[in-house]
């Protein structure tokens, strides 16, 4: 049976897109948290797939200033049950593949439930490997109980708003976890100018709530927090100096977002966790998180369709 790809950009095209995605992915998007969460992108396609006459598959290929600089570029495939083991799957990826690098881009990262051997299977014949993973975590703000008292620690706690100055320590502090992180462990350490572009100049960044914890006058942790539409803040990322783990650095940062977040009417805290962590993972569900099933996140060299290196 025919099929045919084509862009999805208006909320129409974008809508049907959407319907199967969400069909398919753990993690539903409305229109407005997949344009929330596109606030960061330089550049890439939508791409809506049809097989005789009806949508079948859904796929997107998309990079940040980060990705541009490292040449990385982040894919995502989805396709309806009853339209697999038709080629359009490998049609989609092959043409997601040719965008990007098209576009200059040699390096891949894709995101499969970890479950899904069929998916997996698919990426590796692709050149990706497993390189890491974990899971979605999320707080319900409005049925949230009684927060405790802050961590009688030796730190005071502000915002990127009121703090833009301490933009470079935490780029720093960033750069110093970044080996620990799994998600980019192995992924260039970006620049300042790019790391301000995907975040303090990200027009989903939300400055009154990406917290920094100081002790002593120098930056000691971090929340890295955006806005993923629909009442909902995302935590991109959680920081904290190896000087002072295990002190309640991280805590104190958590229930303050908590705090702050509630008092300005958001509903719902998501956040990302490196399978790895369980520390974190640990405080999150202390504090209330509940978490989706896990993912592998699959990266490798860029290939073209029919080529073996």
């Amino acid at each position: 049976m025919p099929v045919e790809i084509s862009v999805a950009t208006s909320d129409r095209e974008l809508e049907r897109w959407l319907a199967v995605r969400n069909a398919v992915d753990l993690r539903p998007l409305t229109l407005a948290s997949y344009r929330a969460e596109r606030t960061s992108i330089v550049g890439g396609l939508t791409l809506l797939v049809s097989e005789d006459g009806r949508d079948a598959g859904a796929g997107s290929v998309s990079w940040s200033s980060i990705g541009l600089d490292s040449r990385s570029a982040s894919v995502g495939a989805w396709v309806l049950p009853a339209h697999r083991k038709h080629g359009v799957g490998t049609r989609l990826v092959d043409r997601l593949f040719e965008i990007a690098i098209e576009q200059g881009m040699e390096r891949a990262s894709a995101i499969i439930e970890e479950g899904d051997a069929a998916s997996r299977r698919f990426a590796e014949r692709r050149g990706l490997v497993a390189d890491g993973g974990g899971q979605i975590g999320h707080l319900d703000l409005t049925d949230l109980p009684a927060l405790e008292d802050l961590d009688s620690i030796d730190l005071a706690v502000t915002s990127f708003a009121e703090r833009p100055d301490l933009g470079r320590a935490v780029f720093e502090l960033v750069l110093l976890v970044q080996p620990e992180i799994p998600a980019i462990a192995h992924d260039p350490a970006p620049t300042f100018e790019a790391f301000q572009a995907d975040t303090t100049n990200d027009t989903g960044f939300l400055s009154d709530l990406s917290l920094i914890a100081l002790g002593h006058d120098r930056v000691v942790g971090a929340l890295l927090v955006f806005d993923s539409a629909d009442a909902t803040a995302f935590i991109g990322l959680t920081a904290v100096h190896p000087d002072t783990r295990r002190r309640g650095v991280a805590r104190t940062l958590k229930l303050e977002l908590a705090r702050r977040a509630r008092n300005d009417g958001w509903r719902r805290i998501e956040t990302y966790n490196d399978g790895s962590n369980h520390r974190i993972r640990a405080l999150n569900e202390d504090l209330g998180y509940i978490y989706a099933p896990p993912v592998v996140i699959m990266k490798g060299p860029l290939r073209r369709p029919g080529s073996s290196a």
